[in-house]
């Protein structure tokens, strides 16, 4: 199921929630919610396709075992050699059947041959549920206490709103929420929040994301087989860009807004991106649980910054290839994490250099400077984007050839795919990004989320606070009724873009 589908919003939800907040009635003990939200969530996953079922579930219980033998374990090299072994098993069931074709693939370019790709299902949100239980297996093994109760792992591991396609949670943050009393009961306030935030999410998903993927879908699609012109080009890199912001940012509110309904708080997955002022500040923004996982089990254990800069630099660079590795099995998604890794490189470097020359430390806390360097960090991040969204690495250089106008083909001949009225759509679309608040802001006084990075409050021109008002419940009917209406007459929305990670 969809978030953005019927049987979803008007089945599903609504039987799940009124089952978790009555089955306490009738077994009063904590746990009953927990398996009825976990059995609710296994079910969730198997309508997509039962066949991914006993995947999970194998998956559960071999490291939920494991954890407890680890636990269990004295210090030592067999407490080190359950870890490896489990961690092991985890990478090669990943690579299997996320990477086995992209291997063969590679095998093929590089000697020639011809073996055929295997028939391979890739079990939706496999990347998700892997690595969430890989930071609890080095956090049991780093001290931390192991989960004893089954049906609370079960149901951090499977849990819906996150399950498909984050955030990446953390044991720590989410266990305690399972059972606490004080979220067993209804609340009417978090039930109007968590459906405000939801309508937000479907308004972004249905109405922008679906929108901009109409402009640059074509774009990339024409790319794969010809030349472009410089303006279609550049209207779909940055509608591209767009598409993915709002597409990833309406999934992450969604899931936020459903967990709020429940009473359990999710990470903020989200927190304006768009208006950073570095790379640097765009991780700490985009993605944010998956930055948060790329620090702490990759780049900190590879050495971090404590060997020097030239060390720290490496570091990024193999945290970044094996991020972008992650996103998708192909050399594209490579090159987009290696340019965000030399992207990060430069500007740590930068950083490093400003208070060495006064003038320029007096320059970089202007308005000018905020501004110059808000336009750097979004031309870069959109550069990186082509990669991303091209199927092909020679897609790729066709999309960066026509923007960049390399060449000195007359692109005259070619048809345009793009009308240039597409450039106010593109500019109302980073008015969004950039001027309103995101439901970080905009919930901030109601602790919906949980803040990963301890982020400094964007700024934002147009100030909104959610109240509990009949303007705001006006408003998020509005935009729940939009979003409903454009599903119905389309027929469903398309898939939200990180499901296929």
């Amino acid at each position: 199921m969809l978030f953005t589908q019927f049987e979803f919003i008007f089945v599903f939800v609504p039987i799940t929630l009124i089952g978790y907040f009555n089955i306490s009635k009738i077994f009063p003990h904590p746990a009953a919610q927990v398996v009825w939200l976990a059995a609710a969530s296994l079910v969730f996953y198997g309508y997509w396709d039962i066949r991914f079922v006993p995947i999970i579930a194998i998956s559960i219980v071999v490291n939920y075992l494991y954890a407890q033998k680890i636990s269990a374990s004295p210090p030592g090299s067999k407490r080190k050699v359950l870890l490896i072994t489990i961690i092991s098993a985890n990478l090669l069931a990943l690579a299997v059947f996320k990477y086995m074709n992209f291997g063969i693939s590679t095998y093929n370019a590089l000697t020639g041959s011809t073996i055929r790709d295997l028939r391979i299902v890739l079990p939706l949100g496999i990347s998700f549920f892997t690595f969430t239980q890989i930071a609890y297996l080095v956090d049991v093994y780093g001290g931390y206490t192991s989960e004893r109760s089954f049906s609370k792992y079960v149901l951090f591991v499977t849990y819906f709103p996150h399950l498909i396609a984050g955030p990446i949670l953390h044991h720590g943050e989410m266990m305690p929420q399972f059972g606490a009393e004080r979220n067993r009961r209804f609340s009417a306030e978090r039930f109007a929040i968590g459906i405000t935030i939801f309508a937000i999410g479907l308004f972004k998903k249905a109405i922008l994301a679906d929108g901009f993927a109409l402009i640059a879908g074509p774009v990339f699609a024409r790319a794969t087989t010809g030349d472009l012109a410089f303006h279609d080009a550049w209207y779909g890199a940055l509608a591209y860009s767009l598409q993915i912001y709002f597409d990833f940012s309406g999934y992450s509110d969604m899931a936020i807004g459903l967990s709020t309904i429940f009473r359990i708080s999710l990470p903020f997955n989200f927190d304006a991106p768009y208006k950073s002022q570095s790379i640097i500040e765009f991780w700490r923004r985009w993605h944010i649980s998956l930055s948060r996982f790329l620090r702490d089990y990759l780049y900190i254990p590879f050495g971090g910054n404590r060997r020097g800069e030239l060390m720290r630099n490496v570091n990024l660079a193999a945290t970044m290839l094996l991020g972008g590795l992650w996103h998708g099995a192909g050399w594209t998604f490579v090159i987009w994490g290696g340019l965000h890794g030399l992207f990060l490189a430069i500007n740590h470097t930068w950083s490093r250099l400003i208070p060495r020359f006064p003038r320029l430390a007096r320059f970089s806390t202007t308005r000018t400077y905020a501004i110059l360097a808000l336009l750097l960090t979004q031309f870069c991040v959109v550069i990186a984007w082509v990669f991303f969204r091209a199927t092909t690495f020679d897609a790729s250089m066709r999309m960066l050839s026509a923007m960049f106008r390399i060449g000195t083909r007359n692109l005259s001949q070619y048809t345009s795919l793009v009308d240039h009225s597409t450039f106010a759509a593109i500019g109302i679309g980073y008015l969004i990004c950039l001027l309103l608040p995101n439901v970080n802001g905009l919930f901030r006084d109601f602790s919906v989320g949980l803040d990963v990075y301890k982020n400094p409050r964007i700024w934002s021109l147009v100030s909104l606070q959610w109240e509990p008002r009949t303007v705001w419940a006006l408003a998020s009917v509005g935009m729940l009724a939009i979003g409903l209406f454009v599903t119905l007459i389309s027929g469903d929305l398309s898939p939200f873009l990180y499901f296929q990670f």
